[in-house]
This record gives structure tokens, sequence and C-alpha cells, in this order.
């Protein structure tokens, strides 16, 4: 009798560990990713029913469906069509790496590495974050260390397509070239993309004269392959990706706007399914007698479904009002306002497990009149500045945003110019992070922004 007992209380403690990873699974999936999983319950349990939309929304103004390809960015609401039109398709390229994963020879935990680093690529292939921000943006009980990202990060730059992972369009052309047979030619392109790549221009005539100045060493015939070699390589590793598929369009999850006494964070109904129990069937059921098992689980499974909707509704907002909350000067004047803030930090706040809360930000939007962010883009760490908390990179980013707007397109700053001007400011950055982040803005160098 106690050896029976025992086996029951034990089925019951596995029970509940798994639904508590359904939980957290649902908990990290997108709006388009829960209406399938709904849709499949629909098709297991009679007992759920999907609720229909009113209609009306719980906010005075509706923004614009906006592609799946901004994850991890920020889109103005009003150029969000046009300005990701040209981009190739994400989660092709992301299941097209992690597919890869398992055809290399890593191990366990070398593998879950790589996949780490994979979801932290932008939406052109390139890996702009440092391994420091990466192990300072994932959660604690992960356990990561720079030492054995640096690892995986070198087993990722062996994955198709060539230049995946790398941080900027030179370190691309170069990986891009280094998996070509070795030629003079490839030499010679390799040499310019390293220290002339910003003298191109599209005339490649002029081309051929400037670099036959600059590289004696090299004759005309060996200049007009290499650059041909160079104007076959991919702009960014992630270009060409497209699945030919309908894309796929994300509605914002949350909706921020001030409704007099601050900014405010409020749920989008519209954002993935809602559902219920059936009430005919269910009291249909409840007046029978000798209710089967199997019956009886339809019943509890339908209970825990719709518990977990409205916990992943609750959580999402819960983290959505923090983020609210820290982010007040940026809801009111923008980018150049961004507080820093880990995902630590708001998990010692709200008292959720760090995992939880990287869970709830992935593939979660936020709309305001700022435009359409991603959750987890409200997460950065501080960076040297002349206050006690520091600065956002995004936030330096803007700044460097704005000098470039401002500047006389007749004399444009130079990297240099713009580091004296953010240290003028108390933000005391090196100047290779200012040239860093020039690139992740897609600003052009110097040379390429002057205009007669």
């Amino acid at each position: 009798m106690s050896e029976n007992n025992f086996q029951l209380k034990l089925k019951q403690s596995q029970q509940l560990n798994q639904s508590m990873q359904q939980s957290l699974r649902v908990l990290q999936m997108s709006s388009q990713e829960i209406e399938r999983e709904v849709e499949d319950w629909l098709l297991d349990n009679p007992l759920l029913e999907k609720v229909e939309s009113d209609g009306e929304s719980e906010l005075p103004y509706e923004p614009p469906l906006v592609s799946a390809a901004v994850s991890q960015r920020n889109v103005s609401l009003e150029d969000s069509e046009s300005a990701w039109e040209n981009l190739a398709d994400e989660e092709d390229l992301y299941a097209y790496l992690h597919k890869q994963v398992s055809e290399h020879p890593l191990t366990q935990l070398e593998a879950a590495h790589v996949h780490v680093l994979i979801d932290f690529l932008d939406e052109k292939g390139y890996l702009t974050e440092s391994i420091e921000e990466i192990v300072d943006n994932t959660p604690l009980e992960w356990m990561l260390s720079e030492e054995d990202l640096e690892i995986a990060l070198e087993h990722l730059r062996n994955f198709d397509p060539p230049g995946i992972a790398t941080e900027n369009l030179q370190q691309s052309l170069l990986h891009q070239l280094s998996r070509l047979p070795i030629t003079l030619a490839r030499r010679c392109a390799s040499h310019i993309v390293m220290h002339h790549l910003d003298k191109l221009t599209p005339n490649q005539p002029k081309n051929v004269i400037r670099l036959g100045k600059l590289l004696p060493e090299f004759s005309d015939s060996v200049l007009k392959a290499a650059l041909k070699m160079i104007t076959g390589l991919n702009p960014y590793p992630a270009y060409g990706f497209s699945s030919g598929e309908p894309v796929s369009y994300v509605s914002p999850d949350i909706f921020v706007h001030n409704d007099g006494k601050g900014w405010q964070a409020f749920s989008n109904r519209e954002s993935g399914p809602q559902i219920r129990i059936n009430q005919e069937l269910s009291d249909a059921l409840a007046d029978s007698e000798g209710i089967d098992s199997a019956w009886r689980e339809k019943i509890i499974g339908a209970k825990q479904k719709i518990d977990m909707l409205a916990q992943r509704k609750n959580t999402v907002l819960r983290v959505a009002e923090y983020i609210v909350e820290r982010q007040q000067d940026f809801f009111q004047f923008g980018e150049i306002a961004l507080a820093p803030m880990l995902l630590k930090e708001c998990a010692q706040h709200l008292n959720l497990a760090e995992s939880t809360i990287s869970r709830a930000v992935s593939n979660k939007y936020l709309a305001c009149p700022q435009g359409l962010f991603a959750l987890r883009y409200f997460f950065s760490h501080a960076v040297s500045g002349d206050t006690k908390e520091g600065l956002s990179a995004n936030a330096i980013k803007s700044v460097i945003s704005q000098l470039v707007d401002n500047e006389d397109k007749r004399k444009p700053y130079s990297d240099c110019m713009l580091h004296k001007f953010l240290h003028q400011q108390g933000i005391d950055i090196a100047r290779r992070t200012v040239a860093k982040y020039r690139e992740q803005l897609g600003i052009p160098p110097v040379q390429h922004r002057r205009h007669s």
C-alpha cells in the first residue's frame, strides 16, 4: 500500500513539472507562434473554444502591422514597410543556422552556446553585440562565460553562409574571401577590403586607376580580377535568404501612451488568441454520471491552457510596466534618453527568475508614439559617462545619429570628431567604439558622406 502511494505522488510531481515546462515554453512564444499553438489545442480538446474579438481596441490608436523581421530593432511606425521591404526573412536564416548546429562536431554544451549566439544575430547576420554584452543580457543561471562564448563564436563563423556572425561589412567580406581559393587576385582583394574599402565607387575604371596608384605591386589585370571578386561577395551574410512565403506580420503585445499622469503600459487584447471553456459541453459532462477519465484529463488540460495564456499575458505586462516605469524619459524624449537596464535588475524587482524575464521579452513588441520596439531593445548595459548611472549603448547611438544628421555635408565629422563631441558631452568611450556604433547605425565613413 505504501509503495502504491509513493508511485502516485511521484506521478503527480512529474505532471506538475511538465505543466511548468509547457508554461515557460508558451511564455517564450511570439504572437504568431501562440496562434498556431492554440489552433493545435482547439483541435486536440473539444472543451476549448476560441473567443472572437469584439473589434474594440483598448487604446485610441492602432499601429499598422509590421513585418516580423523587426525583432531586436526599433522601426518607425510611419516607415515600417519601406524600411524593411528588401530584408531577408530572419526566421529562415535563424532556422537554417540552428539546423546546422547538429551537422558540426560540437559537444552538447558547445552546441547550446552556439544556439545562444545565433539568437543574438541581427537581421543582416552580423553579431554587433560584444561577448561581454551578451553575457550581461542573458540569464545568470545559464552560467555563460566569455571564454565559452568566444569558442562558440569561432564555431559559428565556420557555418554557412560565409561571413555569418562577423561584426561588420569589412569583417564579413574578409571572411567570405578567406573561403575562396588562394590566388594573387584574392590576396589583392583582401588588401583592398582591409585598407581601401572606403575608396571604392560604382565606377570600376576609376577604381582601377585609383588603386593602381595606391597598390603599384598589383597589375591592372589583377586589380580588375580582385574588384570583380569583391563585387561577387554578399553585402551582408543574410543577403538572399527568403522563403518565398508570404511575409508574417506582428501586432504589438503592449501599447504605451500618456494618460495625463505619465506613461502607462496596456496589453493589446488583439495580440494573441483568447480561449475559454465550451460551457455547453462542460455542463453536459457535469450532468452525466461517471465521467470517463479521458474527459477528466481534457477538463484539467483545458483549464491549464487557459491559465497558461493568462499567465503569459500577465508576465509580459508586468515586464512592460517595469520598462515604462524605468524609461519615462525615453517615451518623452526618445532614444537619447534611454537608460541602461539589465534583465537581472528586472528579475529582482519582479521577484522572478532571470530566465523567465528573458522568455517574456523574447519576440514581444511594444508600440508607442516613438515607434514599434522589441521589448528586448530596452535592456542594454551601461556605458561610461559623467552621470552616476551611466548611459545605455542605444542612447549613445542616438547622440551619434543626431550629430551626423546635423553635420555640414561638405565637412562631415570623422570618427575622431564624433569622439571629441561625445567627450565634451560627458560620454567617455573609445574612438573604436564610436566607429563600431556608427557602423551598427548604418552610417557610412566620413569619405562617403562628403558632398560637394
